[in-house]
């Protein structure tokens, strides 16, 4: 689908580099077995307003897979006191520890956390 298009690969670099330039980076850490993921995915992350919000360009959305075991992923997962997937948080210049959201993401709860964080 075209939402998925915004979507950059997980790197812990970039983040760390887009905050450092004042962008607003939105994480969603995903895989294929996590119904709850698939769930947040149609509900929220494709959501009209929120993928507009998603293609503004002072925002980066990153997106990482642990379908298979990935070792960076999950220690950056680790490092944010989470040991499970959906995760989906929201980094920026007022946020650079990051703004973790509820498991089960909510349309309105993200979309004020992107501001928040900006």
């Amino acid at each position: 689908p075209l939402s998925d298009n915004i979507w950059l690969n997980f790197d812990e670099e970039l983040l760390k580099n887009s905050i450092k330039e004042g962008k607003v980076v939105v994480i969603d850490i995903t895989a294929d077995w996590c119904l709850t993921c698939k769930f947040n995915k149609i509900r929220v992350l494709q959501d009209k307003e929120v993928l507009d919000a998603l293609k503004n360009s002072n925002i980066v959305a990153i997106r990482g897979n642990i379908t298979k075991p990935d070792k960076k992923i999950m220690d950056f997962l680790h490092k944010h006191n989470r040991f499970a997937i959906p995760f989906n948080a929201v980094f920026g210049p007022n946020a650079k520890n990051g703004l973790l959201t509820q498991e089960l993401l909510n349309k309105e709860e993200l979309l004020n956390l992107i501001k928040q964080a900006s």
